[in-house]
């Protein structure tokens, strides 16, 4: 998630900006004005939302790339047969089959995950979400999630 920092900061930046044009606009009594940057800034939210996303998801790519390598190296064949099956530099999963190989299923993490996917497709699939997105909330749960994933 090499970029995710970077992502967050910009993020915090525009918003900021809005955020202070919507009180402007607010102060000044122009409803329809603050309203429109009020869209804007959900619709800024769920940009970069997708954007981390990104940054999550070749991160879990990459967890169940070494994890299927992992597999494959070990010494005992009962332990590596069922890794075979995959391609280490090309596993063809869906996402929740990647996180499947690399995050506990009965954890918080798999929980928010899940429930964040739902987001993700809702939003990246064109359905808008009319509320917002708390994004900085959402990246520190990007991190704790990146600390779940197993990688020996």
């Amino acid at each position: 998630m090499r970029d995710l920092e970077a992502i967050a900061a910009s993020f915090l930046q525009v918003d900021k900006s809005l955020e202070d044009l919507r009180d402007r606009h607010h102060a000044a009594g122009e409803s329809e004005e603050r309203d429109r940057v009020a869209r804007q800034q959900r619709l800024n939210e769920q940009a970069y939302f997708v954007l981390a996303w990104g940054q999550l998801e070749a991160e879990v790519g990459e967890a169940c790339r070494d994890a299927i390598r992992l597999g494959q190296s070990h010494e005992d064949w009962r332990q590596r047969r069922a890794w075979s099956l995959y391609d280490s530099d090309n596993p063809r999963l869906s996402f929740r089959n990647r996180l499947m190989l690399v995050l506990d299923r009965t954890s918080d993490e798999w929980r928010r995950i899940m429930v964040l996917y739902e987001v993700r497709n809702q939003v990246a699939h064109g359905d808008l979400l009319s509320e917002g997105i708390d994004v900085p909330t959402v990246i520190e749960d990007f991190y704790r999630i990146q600390l779940s994933l197993a990688r020996d």
